[in-house]
């Protein structure tokens, strides 16, 4: 159990990052969703962890210093699921130029609370896709990584597929974790990440193999979240369904989160005590 603290931004319907978080021991301490229907499941799933609701507002609270353990504790862990159509492939890729980038409000809440660690998912166009229409390929992510940078921490970040998980999406994810360089971190004893998320995924394969489940899902349960049933009592074109389909089409499998917050962990397990400074 890590008994990290957590705040959880661009939360959906908390089944990614919150969830993984639960399962490994941390302590989600804050969420931060708009949608009413996410947050109705949120209010649900974990009643207590209040909802913060517009990511924009969060740099504000926490220069403020309001609610949340910002006046007196620190947040061990900021996880973020920022929209992914400014960088989706399947989109115009509008990057920085689109209303729906959250990731100047993630950023800019990072360098307000300083977290010890902070991990964000997201789709692997994102690693291509431009700072704005018309800029070099791939400038919006390296903006992003010299942005951590810039507030003072290490960045590294893998791409990996559901399927691995026999998940019912079979989709990639890019995983980015940074690490605040106040954080003294052992090095020379850490695994690379790669070396970790390969170990983990051969794991679940081989279970799911002894158990005679087919990593995977049928490709017709992959593509259409329309075939979600409609609860009894919804009437026809009520827009639950329509909510339930986009909530599905964004979820983040927990096992997938696991990988980046399992490297938190492991690396939470390395880190070193500053030497006490001489006081003559």
């Amino acid at each position: 159990m890590s008994g990290l603290t957590q705040l959880d931004l661009c939360s959906g319907v908390g089944a990614g990052f919150c969830l993984a978080g639960l399962q490994l021991g941390f302590n989600l301490i804050g969420t931060a969703e708009i949608d009413e229907y996410c947050s109705s499941i949120l209010k649900l799933r974990y009643p207590g962890v209040h909802n913060y609701g517009n990511v924009r507002d969060i740099p504000r609270l926490a220069k403020q210093r309001l609610g949340y353990y910002m006046h007196s504790n620190r947040i061990d862990l900021l996880t973020a699921s920022p929209p992914c159509p400014p960088f989706s492939t399947e989109g115009q890729r509008l990057g920085g130029a689109d209303e729906r980038d959250c990731f100047p409000a993630v950023l800019e809440t990072i360098r307000e609370l300083q977290p010890k660690f902070a991990a964000i998912e997201n789709v692997p166009g994102l690693i291509t896709c431009p700072d704005y229409p018309g800029q070099p390929t791939g400038s919006y992510f390296r903006g992003v990584v010299r942005t951590l940078d810039l507030f003072g921490y290490h960045a590294e970040w893998i791409t990996i597929g559901s399927g691995h998980f026999a998940s019912p999406y079979i989709r990639e994810r890019v995983l980015l974790v940074a690490i605040a360089r106040s954080v003294i971190i052992d090095w020379e004893r850490a695994a690379p990440w790669t070396d970790q998320a390969r170990s983990r995924t051969e794991e679940i394969r081989a279970i799911k193999l002894m158990r005679g489940i087919k990593p995977g899902y049928p490709l017709s349960v992959v593509r259409n979240p329309r075939d979600l049933v409609r609860p009894l009592g919804i009437k026809s074109r009520d827009g639950t369904i329509r909510r339930m389909r986009q909530a599905a089409g964004n979820l983040l499998d927990p096992r997938v989160a696991a990988i980046a917050l399992n490297r938190i962990v492991y690396l939470n397990s390395l880190c070193r005590k500053p030497a006490a400074t001489y006081q003559g």
